[in-house]
Protein backbone atom coordinates (compact mmCIF):
# COMPACT_ATOMS: atom_id res chain seq x y z
CA UNK A 1 0.00 0.00 0.00
CA UNK A 2 1.10 3.64 -0.69
CA UNK A 3 1.95 5.90 1.98
CA UNK A 4 -0.76 8.17 3.60
CA UNK A 5 -1.11 11.71 2.28
CA UNK A 6 -2.14 13.08 5.89
CA UNK A 7 -1.78 11.86 9.39
CA UNK A 8 -4.19 12.83 12.17
CA UNK A 9 -4.12 12.72 15.85
CA UNK A 10 -7.12 12.75 17.51
CA UNK A 11 -6.72 14.45 21.68
CA UNK A 12 -6.91 10.80 23.12
CA UNK A 13 -4.31 9.09 20.74
CA UNK A 14 -5.43 7.91 17.98
CA UNK A 15 -4.20 8.39 14.61
CA UNK A 16 -5.95 8.81 11.71
CA UNK A 17 -4.46 7.70 8.16
CA UNK A 18 -5.58 9.19 5.06
CA UNK A 19 -4.71 6.97 2.36
CA UNK A 20 -5.56 8.20 -1.50
CA UNK A 21 -7.39 5.56 -3.54
CA UNK A 22 -8.92 7.74 -6.12
CA UNK A 23 -8.46 8.02 -10.26
CA UNK A 24 -9.83 9.90 -13.36
CA UNK A 25 -12.22 7.80 -14.95
CA UNK A 26 -13.69 9.90 -17.69
CA UNK A 27 -12.51 12.80 -19.07
CA UNK A 28 -12.43 15.53 -16.44
CA UNK A 29 -14.17 13.44 -14.19
CA UNK A 30 -12.12 12.04 -11.13
CA UNK A 31 -13.70 9.44 -8.15
CA UNK A 32 -12.33 10.90 -5.22
CA UNK A 33 -11.70 7.47 -2.66
CA UNK A 34 -10.33 7.52 0.22
CA UNK A 35 -9.08 4.92 2.67
CA UNK A 36 -8.87 5.56 6.72
CA UNK A 37 -7.38 3.62 8.69
CA UNK A 38 -7.78 4.39 12.64
CA UNK A 39 -5.49 3.01 14.66
CA UNK A 40 -7.11 3.22 18.36
CA UNK A 41 -5.06 2.61 21.51
CA UNK A 42 -6.35 0.96 24.48
CA UNK A 43 -5.53 -0.32 28.05
CA UNK A 44 -6.54 -3.99 28.85
CA UNK A 45 -6.92 -3.15 32.02
CA UNK A 46 -9.27 -0.29 31.70
CA UNK A 47 -11.81 -2.67 29.75
CA UNK A 48 -14.75 -4.19 31.29
CA UNK A 49 -14.09 -7.77 32.86
CA UNK A 50 -15.57 -9.40 30.16
CA UNK A 51 -13.51 -8.10 27.77
CA UNK A 52 -10.07 -8.21 28.84
CA UNK A 53 -9.36 -11.51 28.28
CA UNK A 54 -9.91 -11.43 24.76
CA UNK A 55 -8.60 -8.26 24.04
CA UNK A 56 -5.10 -9.61 25.56
CA UNK A 57 -4.76 -11.00 22.33
CA UNK A 58 -4.53 -7.71 20.52
CA UNK A 59 -1.04 -5.45 20.49
CA UNK A 60 -2.82 -2.66 22.39
CA UNK A 61 -4.73 -0.76 19.36
CA UNK A 62 -7.14 -1.78 17.28
CA UNK A 63 -7.54 -0.91 13.88
CA UNK A 64 -11.13 0.90 12.24
CA UNK A 65 -11.52 1.16 8.69
CA UNK A 66 -13.64 3.86 6.77
CA UNK A 67 -13.83 4.48 2.79
CA UNK A 68 -14.86 8.14 1.78
CA UNK A 69 -15.92 8.59 -1.78
CA UNK A 70 -17.19 11.03 -4.06
CA UNK A 71 -18.24 10.73 -8.04
CA UNK A 72 -18.05 12.63 -10.38
CA UNK A 73 -15.70 15.19 -9.54
CA UNK A 74 -14.24 17.78 -11.73
CA UNK A 75 -10.30 18.35 -11.75
CA UNK A 76 -10.51 22.11 -10.42
CA UNK A 77 -12.02 20.31 -7.32
CA UNK A 78 -10.51 17.51 -6.59
CA UNK A 79 -8.41 19.16 -3.74
CA UNK A 80 -11.42 21.49 -2.33
CA UNK A 81 -13.58 17.43 -2.23
CA UNK A 82 -10.28 15.65 -0.67
CA UNK A 83 -10.09 18.61 2.07
CA UNK A 84 -14.01 18.50 2.72
CA UNK A 85 -14.02 14.68 2.87
CA UNK A 86 -11.74 14.52 5.14
CA UNK A 87 -12.84 17.20 7.45
CA UNK A 88 -16.23 16.16 7.28
CA UNK A 89 -15.09 12.66 8.72
CA UNK A 90 -13.28 14.36 11.92
CA UNK A 91 -15.80 16.35 12.53
CA UNK A 92 -18.44 13.56 12.37
CA UNK A 93 -16.99 10.27 12.90
CA UNK A 94 -13.91 12.18 15.47
CA UNK A 95 -16.04 12.68 18.38
CA UNK A 96 -17.07 8.82 18.59
CA UNK A 97 -13.63 7.43 17.86
CA UNK A 98 -12.38 9.25 21.34
CA UNK A 99 -15.27 7.86 23.47
CA UNK A 100 -13.55 4.85 25.59
CA UNK A 101 -17.11 2.86 24.77
CA UNK A 102 -16.04 3.32 20.68
CA UNK A 103 -13.07 0.73 21.33
CA UNK A 104 -15.12 -1.36 23.40
CA UNK A 105 -17.97 -1.82 21.01
CA UNK A 106 -15.81 -2.43 18.52
CA UNK A 107 -13.91 -5.39 20.51
CA UNK A 108 -17.27 -6.67 21.42
CA UNK A 109 -18.52 -6.90 17.99
CA UNK A 110 -15.29 -8.90 17.43
CA UNK A 111 -15.46 -11.39 20.00
CA UNK A 112 -19.14 -11.82 19.50
CA UNK A 113 -17.99 -12.32 15.95
CA UNK A 114 -15.00 -14.95 16.71
CA UNK A 115 -17.90 -16.74 19.53
CA UNK A 116 -20.39 -17.05 16.17
CA UNK A 117 -20.49 -20.55 14.77
CA UNK A 118 -19.14 -20.94 11.82
CA UNK A 119 -22.07 -21.15 9.78
CA UNK A 120 -23.76 -18.40 10.81
CA UNK A 121 -20.83 -15.96 10.00
CA UNK A 122 -21.52 -15.35 6.49
CA UNK A 123 -24.79 -15.24 5.87
CA UNK A 124 -26.37 -14.60 2.01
Amino acid sequence: MNKPFNITRLSNGVILEFFDQGNRYFGDFHRIKINVFATIPFAVESLSADLQQFAATYPGYILYEKTLERMGVATSEVENVTHSLIDDFIASTGSYLEKKTFVEGLLRKNMTRKNQPERNRFRL
